[in-house]
């Protein structure tokens, strides 16, 4: 979902993406981490946080709140309602992950039913990097599983069959994006469906019911300088009203029956072979991270790890590849500031 006023047919504004490489899927049986979204009531705050207020982005008409009429999960899935007020704006639902569960390269998957869309909803699920309040949109990169509800799916009278997946990057100070959309035959409103993107070092590709929808090359980062797509990455999933996306900028433009819910049964991260998964949200009772048993993940720890660099220490090699080294420090570093029992 491009965090700025432009749509992801923007399509390579500085970039000629050609020699696209395919990656089919390397993903184990079992997922890594997952929510399954059990729990009645506000979704996990181990994992989830709250993007709240008019985020002032994309011209977008919602307001978005933590309140349980917006964002609740109920019946096995996290159930985010688009909703009208009394004074004729609109409300609705944005949580993310940053912090709490990153993930750099991997498979991830989501099982999700959006509402009809008619004119003016723009259901999203994505990813910004991890950097993001440090650097800002667009340096820390951004990539778009899942958006629906575009201008042109309205005009062309697909809106609930059309789904766009898009890169978001910064070039020397610049934007550029890369996306493509796929229109199937059956009406997405009407039931869930699986959104997977396959993430490895070399590719990104995005499948809807296991349909190709896109896939962008980014095995050259400094081809297209797209070092975005090589770090850490949270999730976000959402339900805007109105902006540049669909191009409904008034509310009375709307014509989208509410309240309007968008659902997601379930969020799966798989291991395809490259996967680093970080944050304070992560399950572990043992807090492998934090090294030196004080209980809290912090510089200390870090000089614990260094102290055994290239070693086959079982306790220092976090990721489990065999040997303490970069990535083990990536993983460190998602968990910095993380509080741990002993």
């Amino acid at each position: 979902m491009s965090h700025e006023s432009m749509g992801p047919f923007s399509v390579c504004a500085i970039l000629v993406c050609t020699s696209v490489v395919f990656t089919p899927g390397l993903a184990a049986d079992d997922p890594i981490w997952s929510e399954e979204f059990e729990v009645d009531g506000p979704p996990d705050e181990r994992v989830w946080s709250y993007d709240l207020g008019d985020l002032g982005v994309n011209q977008e008409l919602q307001v978005y709140t933590d309140e349980t009429e917006n964002v609740m999960v109920e019946n096995g899935s996290l159930t985010l309602t688009a909703r009208e007020t009394s004074d004729g704006g609109f409300t609705s639902g944005r949580i993310r992950t940053q912090d709490k569960i990153m993930f750099q390269y991997g498979t991830v998957e989501a099982r999700i039913s959006i509402p009809d869309l008619a004119d003016g909803l723009w259901p999203a699920f994505w990813t910004l990097g991890n950097d993001f309040s440090s650097v800002g949109w667009p340096r820390c990169g951004e990539i778009d599983i899942l958006e629906m509800g575009a201008g042109q799916a309205i005009a062309d009278d697909v809106v609930n069959r059309r789904v766009y997946s898009t890169c978001h990057w910064d070039v020397d100070g610049q934007y550029a994006s890369y996306g493509k959309s796929l229109t199937v035959a059956e009406s997405l409103d009407e039931g869930f469906h699986v959104w997977r993107m396959e993430w490895t070092p070399l590719a990104i590709s995005t499948f809807l019911d296991d349909q190709h929808v896109w896939t962008i090359d980014i095995s050259d980062p400094d081809a297209f300088s797209g070092h975005e797509f090589h770090r850490p990455h949270f999730l976000i999933i959402n339900l805007a009203v109105g902006g540049t996306f669909p191009g409904v900028f008034n509310s009375n433009d709307v014509t989208a029956s509410l309240p309007a819910r968008y659902l997601v049964d379930y969020v799966r991260i798989f291991d395809n072979g490259h996967t680093l998964l970080s944050g304070s949200g992560l399950e572990n009772d043992d807090c492998a991270v934090d090294l030196d048993g004080d209980g809290t993940v912090g510089g200390t720890d870090l000089a614990e790890l260094l102290a055994r660099w290239g070693t086959v220490d079982e306790d220092a090699d976090l990721n489990q590849d065999g040997s303490v080294g970069a990535e083990d420090i990536t993983l460190l570093l998602g968990s910095w500031g993380a509080l741990c029992e002993s």
